[in-house]
């Protein structure tokens, strides 16, 4: 239970959890065929790697038999593998895409009916066992690690070759974690290349070159790590960006309550009616940039309505002296109090038509500011 928790797998663990539940959370929300392919592609690696640990594999031994925990493991890597392989291809080769995704399940299941074939074949005290100097002349062990190590060659060879073609078309957030994902299939390929060579080289020819063994195993564990990285980067870079934009949302939102406040008071009308929501929804984030975004809906609207009482350059006022503007707008809504008649002209509240609403919200911020110094 120690080598279970111990601070690389913990790290391990943890990474696997992120990019697990940043996976589910867009299937939910767009249940395509390359969302499911990249789900299940990182649910196979944590449960692959689950039963790697020790503790969990002689359990699934106790009750499947020996040698059990290592079939399904490097089955699931395989699937692992394949599942990514579909998700490029279902993303780049269109309506053929399902001719060639079963086209790539044949040798997905070649590969593990020769896993299954070759534990079978491999004496009872040696199934399960690791791949090392003591197994590696034994039959079954050389056909069983060799089957799935070339198939995790091929498999994450295509994976990197469709990563560097598609690094030239993706944006600057998603290219950093695809170049972290490609370098990781590259190191894990690498280190599967030198373990299928140590079994070629020992099974057919009888020396044991250690050195390849023991290269592989650093090449796969830290290719691995940057696989992780690289497929939960975008999903945490993405919430870090949702949550900045959220804080600011709420900041302005705040910002914006003395001019929001004075326009209410006058032009009661401008306030927008939303339907009732529960609790939890007023403290979700789309709840915040909602309520933001009505703010400044509801005070342009309150600029319009006033602007017959202001002067037709307003709008430059604003942006060139929002002191100015602020007195300019007091002045208004003391004319539009007292009752007295206003030209009767909508004028520009704003300093120039926007393209989006947040561009309306600089110029408005200033004026809060200004109408708060003020008062």
């Amino acid at each position: 239970m120690s080598t279970l928790f111990s601070p690389v797998n913990v790290l391990a663990m943890v990474l696997f959890a992120a990019a697990l539940a940043w996976r589910i959370y867009q299937v939910q929300r767009a249940p395509t065929v390359p969302n499911w392919a990249v789900t299940a592609c990182v649910a196979g690696f944590a449960a692959a790697f689950l039963l790697q640990q020790t503790v969990v594999s002689d359990e699934v031994d106790a009750v499947l038999g020996r040698g059990a925990a290592r079939v399904a493991n490097n089955a699931l890597l395989a699937c692992a593998v394949c599942a990514l392989v579909i998700f490029f291809l279902g993303s780049a080769l269109g309506p053929r895409r399902y001719r060639r995704v079963m086209v790539e399940l044949v040798p997905l299941a070649a590969a593990i009916a020769l896993m299954v074939v070759a534990m079978a074949l491999t004496p009872p005290e040696l199934r399960g066992l690791p791949l090392g100097p003591s197994t590696i002349h034994d039959t079954g062990i050389a056909l069983f690690y060799l089957g799935a190590g070339l198939y995790l060659i091929y498999g994450l060879i295509a994976c990197t070759a469709w990563i560097v073609r598609y690094l030239r078309v993706a944006d600057r957030n998603l290219r950093i974690g695809l170049r972290m994902s490609a370098v990781g299939m590259a190191c894990a390929a690498a280190g599967s290349i030198f373990r299928a060579l140590y079994i070629v080289v020992a099974w057919a020819f009888g020396p044991v070159v250690k050195i390849l063994l023991l290269l592989g195993v650093p090449f796969v564990i830290v290719g691995g790590m940057l696989f992780l990285l690289g497929v939960t980067y975008p999903g945490v870079r993405a919430r870090i960006s949702a949550l900045r934009r959220r804080h600011q949302h709420r900041r302005e939102h705040a910002a914006l309550g003395p001019l929001w406040t004075v326009l209410v008071q006058a032009f009661p009308s401008i306030v927008l009616r939303t339907p009732p929501r529960r609790h939890g929804e007023r403290l979700s984030p789309r709840s915040i940039h909602r309520v933001h975004y009505r703010r400044v809906i509801e005070i342009r609207d309150g600029l319009v309505q006033l602007s017959p009482y202001l002067d037709a350059d307003f709008g430059e006022v604003v942006a060139t002296d929002p002191g100015a503007a602020a007195a300019a707008l007091k002045a208004a809504l003391a004319r539009h109090a007292a009752g007295e008649e206003s030209d009767g002209h909508a004028k520009q509240v704003l300093p120039a038509p926007a393209d989006d609403i947040e561009s309306d919200v600089r110029p408005l911020l200033a004026l809060s500011a200004a109408m708060e110094k003020g008062t």
